[in-house]
């Protein structure tokens, strides 16, 4: 019979580029040192591919909730400070491209919006999602910005 896996997407932060093996190597440790070597061996761990910021990692079926926790495990890559975020597990790889195609966001236009007398830098996406790109805000603000703010945006042209 033929072994069932399943396929898991992570976002790589910072997306810097490196060998699939890199990656495999990291993800191989931080699974040993956290299920011990038996259970990797049964896992199956592997690299599909790397295209920053993406990875497809695939999987025995069963193992996935494991290797998805090891995946959050990692802390740095080539000595670099770097996370791994899964968010999709399918049983086919095909489902997995499709949904990085659907995550790739094109920034339309930037503009500034003016919070409590100050003017932020912000980009609007394709999906109309606003990021604040002004370094030094306050987090603590609450900040809500409503279709009416979106459209009064002064746009850099």
């Amino acid at each position: 019979m033929r072994e069932n896996y399943r396929y898991l997407l992570a976002r790589i932060e910072p997306p810097v580029p490196m060998d699939a093996k890199e990656i495999f190597l990291v993800i191989s440790d931080v699974y040993c040192s956290l299920f011990g070597e038996i259970q990797a061996s049964y896992a199956w761990i592997a690299v599909m591919e790397y295209t920053p910021p993406y990875g497809i990692f695939r999987c025995r079926r069963g193992y996935e909730h494991t290797v998805e926790a090891a995946l959050s495990c990692v802390t740095s890559i080539r000595g670099i400070p770097s996370v791994i975020h899964p968010f999709k597990t399918s049983g086919t790889i095909r489902t997995i491209r499709e949904k990085i195609n659907q995550n790739k966001v094109d920034i339309i236009r930037t503009g500034k919006v003016k919070v409590n007398e100050t003017w932020i830098s912000v980009e609007i996406n394709s999906t109309d999602r606003i990021d604040l790109k002004e370094k030094g805000i306050n987090h603590n603000m609450p900040l809500y910005i409503t279709e009416e703010d979106i459209e009064d945006l002064y746009y850099d042209e």
